[in-house]
């Protein structure tokens, strides 16, 4: 943003008001239709508008300064923010006005015929798509009132036999008095077009599939362009108008490399030996001269718009100032003398196209076309528009104040949104799209595809088939589907696009989908998204889900006997017999000819070869299960699938609630974090060995380099060791980090599970207090993917969520509750202030931010648990030692030293100590609930 603005001397609309003007639009010259005329504005619009406009520089009466002391009337007052040197527009400004039948693509003024010397007016010629048309600009004196009048009278068409992109015109060979024309076309080719009726057609050399701007240099008779190779290439003119093909030369006299594309080109005398030509790329300013010297390359830190260029003075002075104007994307115009800039001013609207005109009253006037046919004719002033700083807010930040405002906003947006409205866009969603899945065991086959997974694992690795169709109902203009998995999961493709789908089509797509990580994943389901926009523009987003094969990821075996994780969950209410056997949910992990099923189902992992396994029992005569493993990550997976195939119910009518007994100990949640914390910290002190092991690397090269030119072979030996030796460090360097970030991403998804395991507890458990809220708090908290960021990691982003849960909200603590050991948590240390809300108080510290996480980690999951124990208190006849349990004889593999076990596991509860402020519930059972056995091979399978 500038200081100063471009100020307004004069300004109009054009006709076409529709955006229908480039670069090629606006033309500025001196037609020389009357004596001692200024420069006239020519435009012409893709619409076929043509007009030219001579800005009378007619300003309105200024106030009278001294009315008031020598007793004239007194004046109105002028308005402060108005301009006083602004003009208005009047309709005489208007020279011509005339509608052509095809679109104005170029337009440029010269001596295009052969009329005497004598006759100073310039033609007018006007490039089509197919056709060059020149116009003699005919003034007729007027007899009325309305005084003179112009007309356009064409004089000769040149037919084009390919679509026409630029034009210029120069004396081509060095003639006096005459000007001729170059058109050229989309594919490069030129045509060139003589006054005499005389016209050829040349191509340059190379490909020109991409055309940009041809500009004649009248010192040297030449002609410069861009190529597609980004290449600034000189033509001379004789070379190219040779007839002979033989005799003709077709590579450039010079070239040079621009290194981008070219988006505008203008070409300056500034001397009597020296022409340059001015490229406007994309990141950079180029000036070369007609040798192909480069003068100066400017690079600029910002993206050009268009630009021109003007020589202050006569090339033929000592004094001549090449001055160049850019106007940026921003609407900043920028005004540099060669490499210099000199000044810096803020254009209203962002131009199209920019150029230079000596107007009635202003010479060295700035005119701009807008995209829509603003015109506009400025100059430079001096007057700044400052920009006053607001007063800074040092009112005191309450959080208590900020959370009122926050929920007063969020009823005024509740009040304002319709829910009906989104239902009705979601239904004609579903409607204009149909999406369906297709993930069935039949499709697995052996993986072809290439994995992370060691070759231990006797069982060889499987991949199944994801078929997706999607039917469209009306015409999309464009259709994308995406699979997204859990990060342990790969898929051969994950993105599809379709454009321009035609109604009541249908497209079908194909994907593989294998385990491509040695870790376990937190979910096996598979989101489907599929987002189209129709032809009116508006995008509309579709999202299906489907569940992977469990047996992918997992194979039968022994279930084992004691597990360092437990959990239990039970069924209440539905209809019909929806408990069944674990044969009856897990069917796939029967041996043929079994039938009813066990009673404990183990499930080992095939992804991790150390033999983690995941064990499901179930109650003998109640609707009780317990899923136990050693591995949080693996009690995820079996417990997820546990859940959703008894929430479905084995398509009873109504399938019944799944309720969760607790959840594990956040305890083992912060070894998680505390692991994928080392783990961070071992990859940033690798980076940094690297980076420190690459200096030196490139230390020795150069001293390498130094003793190889002295030619000094005592020294070049130790140079060469060290080398050597670093070269190895930096090897070995490379290889430890590529395992520390294999390491991190595998603690990235074992913690995703992890957290997608409390989620899934805490979703499902009975005596969550609070209700709704509670619940979407802690899925918001618990139901994320752990990915780390360049600059920050998980950790870090994840403090500012869990400090705001701890002291706000429905998770807060309150001051007259006391904490699980008895004192009052809700007391905290630091205290929630604006800087510490904005993370300012020197959390810059990865350490730091993880000790933060865990106390505030350990307050919220630490009152949730409490609550939820209190109410498993309260509720009567929901503990774990009613009834029917207590009454329920023993199986017949009868482990004798089931008591003896239990009491021992007690005591080692008891004596474990866990991490001071972490409460959490411990979930413990009778013997006689549970199916028993003394060793594994007495189980029943």
């Amino acid at each position: 943003m500038s200081l100063f603005k471009v100020r307004n001397w004069w300004k109009t609309q054009c006709p076409a008001v529709e955006p229908a003007y480039d670069s090629f639009s606006l033309h500025c010259a001196r037609l020389c239709i009357e004596e001692g005329e200024k420069d006239s504005i020519v435009v012409g619009s893709h619409t076929g508008q043509l007009c030219i406009y001579q800005p009378s520089g007619g300003k309105p009466e200024l106030p009278d300064l001294d009315g008031e002391e020598s007793g004239q009337q007194e004046q109105p007052a002028l308005d402060v923010n108005s301009d006083a040197f602004e003009n208005v527009f009047q309709h005489s400004d208007v020279i011509l006005e005339v509608r052509l039948p095809f679109p104005v693509i170029g337009v440029t003024s010269g001596k295009f015929t052969t009329a005497g010397k004598n006759d100073t007016r310039l033609q007018l010629a006007v490039l089509h798509p197919m056709k060059l048309s020149i116009y003699q600009i005919v003034t007729v004196d007027g007899i009325a009132e309305h005084g003179d009048h112009t007309k356009l009278v064409p004089l000769y068409d040149h037919p084009l036999t390919r679509p026409a992109f630029s034009l210029c015109h120069g004396p081509f060979g060095g003639v006096k008095g005459r000007e001729f024309l170059c058109v050229q076309h989309l594919d490069g080719s030129l045509r060139f077009f003589e006054q005499d009726g005389i016209s050829f057609e040349r191509s340059l050399a190379n490909d020109r599939h991409i055309p940009s701007p041809v500009h004649y240099l009248p010192r040297v008779d030449c002609f410069v362009t861009v190529a597609p190779s980004w290449t600034l290439e000189c033509f001379r003119y004789q070379d190219i108008s040779e007839p002979i093909e033989e005799l003709r030369r077709h590579d450039p006299i010079w070239s040079l490399c621009v290194g981008e594309y070219a988006l505008d080109v203008n070409v300056h005398q500034i001397s009597n030996s020296e022409s340059v030509i001015v490229v406007l790329g994309e990141n950079n300013l180029v000036c070369v001269t007609d040798t192909g010297k480069v003068r100066f390359i400017k690079k600029l830190d910002y993206s050009p718009v268009c630009f021109h260029t003007f020589v202050v003075g006569w090339y033929w002075e000592p004094g001549a100032r090449l001055i160049l104007s850019v106007v940026s994307e921003s609407g900043s115009l920028l005004l540099y003398e060669n490499d210099q800039i000199i000044w810096s001013a803020q254009l209203p609207d962002v131009p199209v196209a920019i150029g230079r005109a000596n107007v009635a009253g202003l010479p060295g006037a700035l005119v701009t076309l807008g995209p829509t046919g603003a015109l506009m004719v400025g100059y430079l002033g001096s007057e700044p528009q400052l920009f006053k700083v607001p007063a800074l807010n040092l009112a005191p930040f309450e959080i208590a104040r900020c959370q009122r405002e926050l929920l007063e906003l969020e009823r005024e947006i509740r009040t304002g949104v319709d829910p009906s409205d989104a239902s009705i866009a979601n239904a004609a969603a579903e409607r204009d799209v149909t999406v369906q899945l297709e993930l069935a065991e039949a499709t697995i086959t052996g993986c072809t595809h290439p994995t992370d997974i060691p070759n231990a694992s006797s069982v060889p690795i499987e991949m199944c088939q994801l078929s997706v169709t999607v039917r469209a109902e009306l015409n999309l203009e464009m259709l994308q589907v995406t699979v997204a998995t859990d990060r342990a999961v790969r898929c051969t493709k994950d993105s599809f696009l379709f454009r321009d789908v035609v109604a009541h089509s249908t497209e079908s797509l194909q994907a593989w989908i294998y385990p491509g990580e040695p870790a376990i994943p937190g979910s096996l389901t598979v989101a489907v998204f599929c987002s189209y926009t129709n032809k009116q523009g508006i995008t509309r987003v579709l999202q299906r889900d489907a569940q992977l094969p469990l047996r992918l990821f997992v194979k039968g075996c022994q279930p084992s006997k004691e597990a360092q994780h437990k959990v239990t969950l039970s069924l209440a209410g539905g209809t019909g017999s929806a408990v069944g056997t674990l044969g009856h949910h897990f069917p796939e992990f029967l041996s043929e000819g079994t039938s009813g099923g066990p009673s404990a189902l183990g499930l080992q992992s095939l992804t991790v070869g150390d033999g983690r396994r995941v064990t499901i029992v179930a109650a003998k005569n109640t609707n009780r299960f317990r899923v136990q493993s050693d591995d949080l990550a693996l009690l995820c997976l079996g417990l997820d699938c546990l859940v959703r195939r008894l929430s479905e119910g084995g398509g009873v009518v109504r399938p019944p609630k799944v309720i969760l007994g607790g959840v594990p100990s956040v305890n083992e949640l912060l070894k998680v974090f505390q692991t994928h914390h080392e783990l961070r910290k071992e990859l940033k002190r690798l980076e940094t060995e690297l980076e420190t092991t690459t200096g030196q690397m490139r230390l020795f090269e150069r001293r390498f380099v130094v003793k190889l030119q002295e030619r000094s072979l005592r020294a070049l030996d130790g140079t060469l060791m060290l080398l050597k030796r670093n070269h190895s460090a930096v090897a070995k360097a490379c290889q430890q980090l590529k395992s520390a970030r294999q390491q991190v991403k595998l603690s990235q998804i074992h913690m995703t599970a992890v957290l997608h395991l409390f989620g899934l507890c805490y979703s499902h458990s009975a005596n969550v207090p609070g209700g709704g809220k509670y619940l979407e708090c802690l899925r918001g908290l618990l139901t994320s993917t752990v990915i780390d960021s360049t600059e920050q990691s998980y950790e870090e982003m994840l403090l500012p969520v869990v400090r705001f849960l701890d002291q706000t909200g429905p998770l807060r603590k309150s001051t007259s509750t006391p904490g699980p050991s008895g004192d009052n948590d809700g007391v905290i240390d630091d205290a929630l202030d604006e800087a510490t809300l904005y993370g300012t108080v020197g959390e810059t510290d990865p350490t730091v931010c993880h000790d933060l996480l865990r106390r505030h980690l350990v307050r919220v999951l630490g009152r949730v648990n409490d609550r939820m124990a209190s109410g498993a208190k309260a509720a009567p006849g929901s503990g774990r030692n009613s009834v029917d349990f207590e009454d329920e004889s023993l199986p017949e593999a009868h482990n004798e030293d089931g008591e003896e076990e239990e009491e021992n596991e007690g005591e080692q509860d008891k004596a474990a100590e866990p991490i001071p402020g972490s409460p959490s519930l411990k979930i413990g059972s009778s013997v006689s609930e549970w199916v028993n056995y003394e060793k594994v091979s007495d189980l029943p399978m």
